[in-house]
């Protein structure tokens, strides 16, 4: 969705409110690939501030489909998104800010409400995706998935600075 500058930059110290919407679907991140399942439905105001600077606000939550970090199973989770920006403006145009760089979510007079949503979401996204709290991850030695069945395998993970010292234990023990 992209709202024009133009809409709101004729009303002085007024506010303007936009149904908002998103024609994002699908993001990569962190060499993942996510889908977005499902966003609340919302309102973007935009306010004038005087003559020369522009306030977005919208809040919404967006559902988020993707695969658990321990056993790649399919797993949704939901990602608040709060958008309050202010952008300076001038005879119709964003005036970037030097400190901050140029605005990702400002495409020439349009602001790219999209773009906005996706900062929030990487912003607040989590730090691990897991299936359910207690996920037993995937086996490292059979590949099957811990959480669905055991496989008994042996998964003990040896330091490898003492492998000299096992084969050391493994010499004498004795063979029957």
């Amino acid at each position: 969705m992209k709202i024009s500058i133009k809409d709101i930059t004729s009303l002085p110290d007024q506010s303007k409110k936009f149904t908002g919407s998103i024609e994002l679907a699908n993001f990569s991140y962190l060499g993942g690939d996510f889908s977005i399942s499902h966003i609340e439905p919302f309102d973007v105001v935009l306010s004038m501030i005087g003559t020369g600077k522009i306030h977005i606000t919208f809040d919404t939550s967006v559902t988020i489909g993707g695969q658990c970090d321990r056993c790649l199973t399919d797993v949704s989770f939901s990602v608040p998104v709060s958008v309050d920006e202010t952008v300076e403006v001038s005879e119709g145009q964003v005036v970037m800010d030097d400190d901050i760089g140029p605005y990702s979510f400002i495409d020439g007079e349009n602001i790219v409400i999209d773009e906005l949503i996706l900062n929030e979401i990487l912003v607040n996204f989590p730090a691990k995706i897991l299936c359910q709290d207690d996920c037993k991850g995937i086996c490292p030695v059979c590949g099957k998935n811990r959480n669905i069945e055991d496989c008994g395998c042996d998964d003990t993970v040896l330091d490898p600075r003492m492998a000299q010292f096992l084969d050391v234990f493994n010499s004498f023990k004795e063979v029957k």
